[in-house]
């Protein structure tokens, strides 16, 4: 009850997902800022565009010319549409696997997916550029990360699926997928390898609407069925044996969110590169608005993920233009040492 007699809801019914009105206006601050971004990204490249020519071509493309109409709605229009969507896809594994593991420092490629798509994109463009078609190297990418992912959870099963022997089993994995890909790197033809580079780098370079369809669909598949386990996740956090107590069915529950994260980290790998500290430091951010409780972070973390995102593609593109820097280069240079500074503030409270 405040001062004025009125009463404010804890809870917002046709909302579930959260349970604050403060998450609702976080939620609708972020989305704020990522239309701002999105509409500024339109604008910036070796071909700049005002504001208004950007809104323009939006929205009555016919008035503009050819030319600025496919600038806009074949070059630009999906390369920010796949920047946000590849930012809420690995925000969503982060957040899951950092979840399911209880492990701060989990990132979505702890069971093996990214290297294992890495690895697979290295061995088609550096050893057999000729073997696929361009449109089909996401997908090769995809089984790539698929294979290797469900290979870690096999060898970390028994009766049931351990996040200790899940992270040893990924790291070490990882480890030898990280050789391989070295290997190739070392001793492939440079032009392949530079290539290679570009997209291991965590690039938009090469973003197309199929690339937008073929990540939304995996989006729509692996990522909105987590908005109906928020309470599940809210139990692992306590604990597998509170989690049991409370009648959660444990094993079921954690390989269906464990096969979800992988999902999401292939699709993004695939269409995107790597991009690993956005699944990290994604998630960091979001806590800090809506703390521990996974029916606000969930939203949170994908927007968050978007933005990062989208920020470090238009910067890498703004920056030395025609030159462009990868997004996942970039990011990482920048919301590194933030990540350090809020980890050191935590500590020292």
């Amino acid at each position: 009850m405040t001062r004025l007699g009125l009463t404010l809801p804890r809870t917002l019914p046709l909302l579930p997902w959260v349970a604050r009105p403060i998450d609702v206006i976080w939620v609708l601050v972020l989305m704020f800022a990522l239309v701002a971004v999105s509409l500024y990204a339109l604008t910036v490249g070796s071909y700049s565009l005002g504001v208004a020519q950007a809104w323009q071509a939006l929205w009555s493309p016919g008035r503009v010319d050819s030319a600025m109409r496919n600038l806009l709605w074949e070059l630009r229009l999906p390369r920010v549409a796949l920047a946000i969507l590849a930012g809420m896809a690995m925000s969503l594994a982060g957040l899951l696997m950092q979840s399911l593991t209880r492990n701060p420092l989990a990132a979505p490629g702890l069971v093996g997916v990214e290297s294992g798509a890495s690895v697979t994109m290295l061995l088609i463009i550096v050893l057999w550029p000729t073997l696929l078609p361009l449109e089909l190297y996401p997908l090769a990418a995809l089984a790539g990360g698929l294979a290797v992912a469900l290979f870690v959870a096999l060898l970390s099963w028994r009766q049931g699926i351990s996040p200790l022997r899940l992270i040893l089993v990924g790291v070490g994995l990882t480890a030898m997928l990280s050789a391989v890909a070295d290997l190739l790197i070392t001793y492939g033809n440079i032009d392949q390898v530079e290539s290679a580079l570009m997209w291991l780098g965590g690039s938009l370079h090469r973003a197309g609407w199929p690339q937008v369809r073929s990540l939304g669909i995996w989006l729509l598949l692996a990522g909105v069925p987590l908005l109906f386990f928020h309470r599940q996740l809210n139990l692992l956090q306590l604990g597998e044996k509170v989690a049991l107590s409370r009648g959660l069915n444990v094993t079921g529950v954690m390989i269906f969110l464990l096969l979800c994260s992988v999902m999401l980290t292939a699709a993004a790998v695939a269409n995107v590169g790597t991009m690993t500290f956005v699944g990290l430091v994604a998630p960091h951010l979001a806590r800090q608005l809506a703390g521990d409780r996974h029916g606000a972070l969930m939203p949170l973390s994908a927007l968050v993920g978007a933005l990062l995102v989208l920020a470090g593609d238009t910067l890498g593109r703004g920056l030395f233009p025609p030159l462009q820097l990868p997004a996942g280069l970039v990011v990482a240079i920048i919301g590194a040492p933030y990540l350090i500074l809020l980890l050191a503030r935590q500590r020292s409270r």
